[in-house]
């Protein structure tokens, strides 16, 4: 009989572990699972020394998963997606009839977010029926907070009292250049660096485009728009036809991508996070509350 090294890992620090990776931090984590914030940091101290490992890396703006962290919230992931599935199907909440959930958001999320989620919902809710609308951000904002629709995801915390916006998601800034670029054959790329170029950039009316420019313009320095777009997919395609370079959300692209040369720009953007906003204060109906489980 062979000799191994094996251990037993306790659910709940596991859990804890889980959701401190999946909403960014110690303080989200407990408000989602209704602890507090000591709680959560001593099961995932208690998690680490029963592993023998560092699973979290800790900053000033929130934590991130070690490489063996990162392995563990995965295998946990596909854990609690399969306990979340029991839990629906043998509870009864797979017959809700006649129930709906509408869900506004933009296309990069409806495109490259949703079709996963909208799959093990659809296996768990077969009778509800779903509606989504695109929309621009602060559409979103203003269509959940009238009550138009159920849930909104979005990419900033919209700061509304009457909202409740959680962090479901990270997502960063990056800069994309066709593949022979000359700042593609660089190992370090400084702000000034990108305005010497050709820019493809967000209409001026958006979200995105005002925090693109915050950090050129802390700097005093100033992008060559040459073309203004309201479609990241349109930037994209227009990137890989070398009519100039860009910063989107890593959240639009494969990181595999034979045209384009994709460069992080965390150096210059804070840590972006994609938002569930629904309304503050007011009971989640089942069809609704079990879209926002799945995160």
């Amino acid at each position: 009989m062979g000799s191994g090294w094996s251990i037993q890992v306790d659910l709940n620090r596991l859990r804890g572990f889980y959701t401190v990776v999946q909403q960014g931090g110690f303080t989200a984590a407990a408000r989602r699972l209704r602890l507090s914030q000591p709680s959560i940091s001593l099961q995932v101290k208690n998690l680490e020394q029963e592993m023998g490992l560092q699973l979290l890396e800790r900053h000033p703006r929130g934590v991130t998963p070690t490489r063996e962290g990162q392995v563990l919230y995965e295998m946990a992931e596909k854990l609690f997606t399969t306990e979340e599935e029991i839990d629906a199907v043998f509870s009864g909440h797979a017959q809700y009839e006649g129930t709906s959930l509408t869900i506004s958001t933009n296309q990069s999320v409806a495109t490259h977010m949703l079709p996963p989620l909208l799959g093990r919902y659809r296996s768990l809710f077969p009778k509800v029926e779903i509606s989504i609308h695109n929309m621009r951000t602060a559409e979103i904002i203003e269509s959940v907070g009238k009550a138009r629709t159920d849930v909104g995801i979005i990419l900033i915390d919209p700061l509304r009292d009457d909202l409740e916006a959680r962090p479901v998601a990270p997502c960063e800034m990056i800069l994309i250049t066709p593949v022979n670029h000359p700042l593609s054959h660089r190992r370090k790329i400084a702000l000034s660096d990108i305005t010497e170029y050709p820019f493809l950039s967000y209409t001026q009316d958006t979200d995105t485009r005002r925090l693109i420019d915050r950090p050129f313009e802390h700097q005093k320095l100033k992008i060559s728009a040459v073309m203004e777009l309201g479609s990241t997919d349109l930037i994209i395609n227009y990137v890989s036809l070398g009519y100039g370079i860009s910063i989107i959300h890593n959240l639009n692209i494969d990181a595999v991508r034979q045209d384009l040369h994709i460069r992080s720009l965390k150096a210059y953007y804070p840590r972006q996070y994609i938002y569930l906003v629904t309304r503050r204060g007011e009971e989640l109906t089942p069809a609704v509350k079990g879209f926002s489980d799945l995160f």
